[in-house]
């Protein structure tokens, strides 16, 4: 009795599902990883069977345009601003952090904290300890360096803050960094300042057990990513067979009931290969061949609505992500701006503020730095919005018709009694004109007027525009007189 043996696939040979030279995916496979030895759908399917493993989203990062431009552009836009401390008159911590390059490297712990949901910062400090001590602040001479350590690079350890009274108990107290070329080495916490990726559910932090590492910011696009790169591979494959060919081959039915199936393959494999705008194509004379042109009407709109799932997914607006142009009446892409600006403050607010303040007030303490140290300081990012010299202007013509009604108002106030002019006065100096540094009085007489610093009274008495002499030349300089 003969035994067959199958490989179970999926396979038609009217459909040229997985026939070779039909099916153009038969036996195509993308490895995520090269070096690794699983081997993984070219669809990525095997990305959400899962939890995607740091090498894998490291291979996305380097292999996909998109995928790095998701974490990319948030990291770097958080910065491009840059921001203010206020308190720091001398400007000594900004000095510090052009010394230790403060801003790239954020930036950095932002970019893989964002990849890999979660990074650190080590403090090369010159403080008489080790890494295995506690960071002491009392004879800190000076940070040194700072690095920046992805999570791939930090392993938890046993050892744990074990005092119930303290804020810091059931907290890790040691880390193990093993860096590249060299031996691993356990690291005190507070030598490190971590920065965790985007809020998880508190079940999955126990595949690392470490409580601060949150999700990757590719985690949750993964399925829209992959989507879309296959709707871009299948357009192609449509853009190629526009033009369908029909093979009206003279005895197909019976080749296959006599089980001839790899001739009818090698057969409609000839007329693929050679048809072409500069090859003829030879077939039986009993044989019709025949191309039928097939429309291409909803591919943009289709591929339009997975680019929009993907922005979705990484809450960046479609116009940064793939660089395109608003459409529509009165579209000008500041509510999408708006909402991007919104997340990049986001950021800013939770995983770089808390970060830059504590490392700002080690830097505070290091007794290298000299001139006056503030009793108070504050870090304040400068606004990401910056608006146009079109938009200064109206709003400033906006404001000036707002004050333009409330004087009105006032007025009208004045004069039927409501309010004194002595009050009318106030609100409009105080509030509207408060540039000038007018008086809050009201003079008792025009000599007593000092309309503004600059202003030459005498010239405003002749009717002569300020800054003008009698003769109407212009003055390069005038004095106040009372």
């Amino acid at each position: 009795m003969n035994k067959y043996v199958r490989f179970d696939n999926y396979s038609n040979l009217m459909s040229g599902l997985g026939i070779g030279g039909l099916d153009r995916t038969a036996n195509t496979f993308w490895n995520p990883s090269r070096g690794s030895t699983g081997w993984r759908p070219h669809n990525m399917s095997g990305y959400w069977l899962g939890w995607t493993n740091h090498y894998e989203l490291a291979d996305m990062y380097m292999r996909k345009g998109l995928a790095s431009k998701i974490i990319d552009r948030p990291a770097d836009d958080a910065f491009q601003r840059g921001l203010q401390i206020e308190g720091d008159a001398d400007g000594i911590m900004m000095d510090e952090y052009d010394r230790l390059s403060v801003f790239t490297v954020m930036a950095n712990a932002i970019r893989w904290s964002r990849l890999f949901g979660g990074s650190a910062i080590l403090l090369i400090a010159k403080d008489g300890g080790t890494f295995a001590d506690p960071l002491n602040l009392n004879s800190l001479e000076t940070i040194e360096e700072i690095r920046v350590l992805d999570i791939t690079r930090i392993q938890p350890t046993d050892r744990y803050y074990l005092d119930p009274m303290q804020s810091n108990y059931g907290q890790m107290e040691y880390y193990t960094i093993s860096q590249p070329g060299s031996t691993t080495f356990d690291v005190h916490e507070t030598r490190l300042i971590t920065i965790g990726g985007e809020p998880m559910p508190q079940c999955y932090n126990l595949r690392n057990r470490l409580s601060w590492v949150g999700r990757s910011s590719l985690e949750g696009c993964i399925d829209s990513l992959s989507k879309y790169e296959q709707a871009l591979e299948w357009s192609l494959r449509l853009i190629e067979r526009k033009q369908q060919g029909i093979y009206n081959m003279v005895g197909l039915a019976e080749m296959l009931a006599n089980g001839d199936d790899n001739l009818a393959v090698k057969r409609i494999n000839m007329v693929d290969q050679v048809r072409s705008n500069l090859n003829s194509v030879m077939i039986d004379n009993e044989d019709t061949y025949n191309v039928l042109n097939l429309g291409l009407d909803g591919l943009d709109t289709m591929i339009n609505e997975y680019q929009i799932a993907i922005s979705a997914d990484c809450n960046i607006p479609i116009t940064i992500l793939f660089g395109k142009s608003t459409t529509g009446l009165n579209a000008t892409g500041s509510g999408d701006l708006e909402s991007y600006y919104g997340m990049v403050k986001h950021i800013q607010e939770v995983q770089i503020s808390p970060a830059l303040e504590k490392l700002t007030a080690i830097l505070w303490v290091q007794k290298s730095l000299t001139g006056q140290i503030p009793d108070d300081w504050e870090i304040v990012f400068n606004p990401l919005w910056v608006p146009t010299d079109m938009e200064v202007a109206q709003a400033d013509n906006q404001q000036s018709q707002a004050d333009n009604t409330e004087a009105t108002m006032l007025l009208a106030l004045m004069t039927n009694g409501i309010l004194d002019p002595e009050e009318v006065r106030k609100v409009i100096v105080n509030d509207m004109l408060d540039e000038y540094d007018f008086p809050d009085t009201l003079p008792s007489s025009g000599g007593d007027i000092n309309y503004a610093n600059m202003v030459d009274l005498q010239n405003l008495v002749n009717g002569t525009a300020p800054g003008s002499n009698a003769t109407g030349n212009t003055n390069t300089s005038s004095t106040a007189t009372k």
